[in-house]
């Protein structure tokens, strides 16, 4: 009787073991394939990342490209995401390591904006002085054209002119005078008669040259292919200089007319016909001639 309890007692012990065999083993099989299901969506959250930070990437290549005054920021920006990319790719995710990412990843996407307006205020601001210069060329262009006695030289220069921040002038003009002891100009085309050669001109409105004390160098050649006035040399790279007068003023963006006498000895004042040339620098920017008689 005593051997019966004991076989049922270990039958009954038995089938616990094996039915808590059944539950861990169940147990076991979830937890493994809800295991495998959260690798799976840490996988794939990881590969959204890596194309987000890829996207971004290729945004930043773009802008690069156009060149701005922030390229320098845009590279660093760049910069920073390749090699986030490069730790992404070779982690392991996990859901710490990925916490981290989602983090990382929107303090980048809130610098993309920053970035991406800042670019966008750039391009406006672009697009309006192009249209300011394009403008100012027009005006130039058209007081160019008007002028019969401009050289070739300021055709070169008005091509080259890209923005439009050099002062052409015009009505350029040279006339001979008699000078009273008054004071008092009287205008005379005589050689014999001319004490000196008075030169004119009109510096155009330009809102986008410089504005402050600036100078021109006047050179006047007489039909004996001699420079009046001062007859100093000036130096511009590999250019001299021989000029008659220096001709500074106060340009303040607005239309200026200016006028100027080349002081020379008699025996400079002869007939025939005179070149009058004015320079910026080393660069011509207008040209006359008169003749005496």
């Amino acid at each position: 009787m005593g051997t019966q309890k004991d076989n049922r007692l270990l039958k009954i012990l038995l089938g616990l073991a094996v039915l808590l065999l059944i539950i861990l083993g169940s147990y076991t099989y979830r937890a493994h394939h809800k295991n495998e299901a959260i690798t799976t969506q840490l996988g794939i959250e990881k590969t959204e990342i890596e194309k987000a930070l890829d996207n971004i990437e290729k945004e930043y290549l773009i802008e690069i490209e156009k060149g701005t005054a922030i390229t320098s920021d845009l590279e660093a920006a760049k910069e920073r995401i390749t090699r986030l990319k490069d730790s992404v790719n070779r982690l392991e995710p996990n859901v710490a390591i990925l916490a981290r990412l989602r983090k990382e990843l929107v303090k980048i996407k809130d610098e993309r904006e920053v970035l991406a307006a800042r670019v966008y205020v750039l391009e406006r601001e672009n697009e309006t002085l192009v249209r300011v210069k394009d403008s100012t060329l027009q005006v130039l262009n058209e007081e160019i054209i008007a002028s019969t006695n401009k050289s070739t030289e300021i055709d070169s220069l008005n091509k080259s002119m890209a923005k439009a921040a050099t002062l052409l002038p015009t009505n350029f003009k040279t006339k001979g005078v008699i000078i009273r002891s008054s004071g008092k100009e009287i205008e005379n085309d005589r050689a014999r008669r001319v004490d000196d050669l008075k030169v004119c001109f009109t510096l155009p409105q330009n809102a986008l040259a410089p504005t402050g004390v600036q100078s021109f160098y006047l050179q006047v050649i007489n039909p004996d292919n001699n420079v009046l006035g001062l007859k100093k040399k000036q130096q511009f790279e590999d250019q001299e200089l021989t000029y008659s007068k220096v001709v500074s003023f106060n340009y303040k963006g607005q239309e200026l007319d200016i006028c100027e006498l080349v002081q020379s000895n008699e025996d400079d004042i002869v007939k025939g016909t005179y070149r009058i040339n004015l320079y910026n620098g080393g660069i011509r920017v207008s040209s006359s001639e008169l003749a005496l008689r």
